[in-house]
């Protein structure tokens, strides 16, 4: 995966987000994500119109509710449900699209993968 790039297929919305939430932290802490990523209840909203909310339902089943604006991102549907294991998959490669596309946070994501086992 490179950064930037889509995979042209139903996870546009979940990469499209992910970059935007990634970029957001990466100079604050990655840690701090991951944290909200992996909370219950839990998410994110920023600029330009993007959220994310972890949601588990009463059979534990895990998954995560991925919107943006449609007039930013171009993507629709304009709100997805993912599982969680798809998510999970596409955070990685998220970040090690980042480590490739900045170096310096080579050692922060390599750390971050073992440590929430991605």
């Amino acid at each position: 995966m490179k950064w930037g790039k889509l995979p042209g297929d139903d996870r546009d919305l979940l990469f499209w987000v992910l970059w935007f939430a990634i970029q957001c932290y990466s100079d604050v802490s990655l840690e701090k994500l991951l944290k909200r990523f992996f909370t219950h209840g839990s998410g994110l909203l920023g600029d330009p119109g993007w959220e994310f909310e972890f949601l588990r339902n009463e059979v534990g089943y895990e998954s995560y509710d991925f919107s943006a604006d449609v007039d930013f991102s171009g993507i629709e549907p304009a709100h997805m449900n993912y599982s969680a294991e798809i998510v999970r998959e596409a955070l990685k490669d998220s970040l090690l699209a980042l480590a490739d596309k900045e170096p310096t946070k080579a050692d922060e994501v390599a750390g971050l993968i073992i440590k929430y086992g991605l």
